[in-house]
């Protein structure tokens, strides 16, 4: 029901260690997690943000025992740089942030809410587009036995030619193997993507392999609030890395959710 991004960091209990680094110095910081879920619970309940506000005029968070519901939690470091033009002078705000991915009802996008850990105090809010990235293979000639072969990476789903379809209506056309490695998907799209490159990347050979010998490709879906940033950036590293692999990519988007009224 709520999971969170734990990659970085160590749980202690109730609390959440994570390390941080001012000034090339490591130090660790305790925080509790519920206690700034409150926080972040706090400005749906009682929108303080304008975008929240609009959010919630044509959106519901999702909830499951009278608890709001997050998919996972991040924490990191920030950066706000405030501009007086009057007096032309810049300041600049570090501080550390916890950041709650909400569940959307009947949707697969997402509301960010982040807490500054120092003040206790809303952040940044803001949309997120669900996107979730897999490898796809298929192959008219081999077996799903012998496409499996090809790499030490275990596929998620998959049938051979000939098999009856799931549905049982049916047989299919081609075998074909998917290789899914989470199932979180409140990630912008190239951090999603990259994620994916982490996990291939393990077996470089063996994915170099697949894709020379059967139909590969990274399947790409996306889930696009349609009052949320539409852009979509990968970048050259990012590039670069599919290349090594000798894959390419194709993105399937669905457009969701209500547009603001005001």
């Amino acid at each position: 029901m709520i999971a969170s991004d734990k990659s970085a960091w160590g749980e202690k209990g109730k609390h959440q260690a994570f390390y941080l680094y001012v000034n090339a110095v490591e130090y660790i910081m305790e925080i509790n997690i519920a206690e700034f879920k409150k926080i972040a619970d706090g400005e749906i309940i009682n929108p303080q943000w304008a975008i929240t506000k609009q959010f919630l005029e044509v959106n519901k968070i999702k909830m499951i025992d009278d608890e709001y519901v997050y998919e996972r939690y991040s924490i990191g470091s920030r950066t706000q740089t405030y501009i007086d033009r009057k007096n032309l002078t810049t300041d600049v705000y570090n501080y550390d942030e916890i950041g709650f991915y909400y569940e959307v009802e009947d949707s697969r996008y997402f509301y960010y809410i982040g807490v500054d850990i120092n003040k206790k105090d809303i952040s940044d809010v803001g949309a997120v587009n669900g996107t979730y990235c897999y490898l796809s293979a298929d192959s008219l000639d081999m077996t799903l036995e012998e496409m499996a072969k090809l790499t030490k990476l275990k596929y998620t789903e998959g049938a051979s030619k000939g098999q009856k379809t799931n549905r049982g209506r049916g047989f299919y056309a081609c075998s074909w193997a998917e290789y899914k490695f989470t199932d979180l998907t409140s990630y912008e799209l190239e951090k999603s993507l990259n994620m994916l490159l982490d996990e291939l990347e393990k077996d470089k050979e063996g994915v170099r392999k697949l894709a020379e010998r059967t139909n590969a490709s990274i399947v790409i879906v996306k889930y696009q609030y349609v009052s949320a940033n539409a852009g979509i950036e990968i970048d050259i590293k990012t590039i670069e890395r599919l290349k090594e692999l000798n894959l390419g990519f194709w993105i399937d988007m669905y457009i969701q959710g209500e547009r603001f009224i005001s």
